[in-house]
């Protein structure tokens, strides 16, 4: 393998110099460390920020959604998480926002599969009101080991997590 990758990458120079190559391997780290990615749960009624407009959007369902029924509002969220974890594994990415507009229970689902698909938590817009919104980060397994310990009560200054 050391052998071929190591032609590869002679012939690489050969034809298209050095500089090529860096600039090649420079980009590829840029886009591997700059992948953000922002899921929009539902878009349509509330007006998108700045805030929640980091690296590429993705709009996992837009509008009014058919709950008219059991089976009607379970193939249509199961609908859209395929299609959002379709968008999860598309790049690896580094991190993920999420912007729970719409039904909750949508954005619950959406952070789940975030967390089986890439192993990492989301940063969650937190609107609080008069266009303020907040990003929300817990490392969740940092909080489950955290209540063995007594929780809150026992460990108030405890903020590592």
């Amino acid at each position: 393998m050391v052998n071929s990758l190591d032609k590869a990458i002679k012939e690489y120079i050969s034809k298209f110099g050095e500089d090529s190559l860096f600039e090649l391997i420079n980009k590829k780290e840029q886009e591997i460390e700059g992948l953000e990615l922002t899921i929009i749960a539902n878009a349509g009624i509330h007006p998108l920020q700045s805030c929640h407009q980091r690296g590429e959007i993705y709009i996992a369902s837009r509008g009014n959604i058919d709950f008219s029924s059991h089976e009607a509002a379970h193939n249509e969220i199961r609908k859209i998480l395929i299609l959002v974890a379709e968008k999860l594994k598309s790049k690896p990415w580094r991190k993920v926002y999420l912007v729970p507009f719409g039904p909750a229970v949508i954005s619950m689902c959406i952070k789940s599969l975030v967390y089986k698909i890439l192993n990492q938590e989301t940063v969650d817009v937190l609107h609080v009101g008069n266009g303020v919104h907040y990003d929300i980060y817990f490392e969740l397994r940092n909080i489950a080991a955290y209540s063995a310990y007594g929780g809150v009560e026992n460990n108030e200054s405890n903020s590592t997590f």
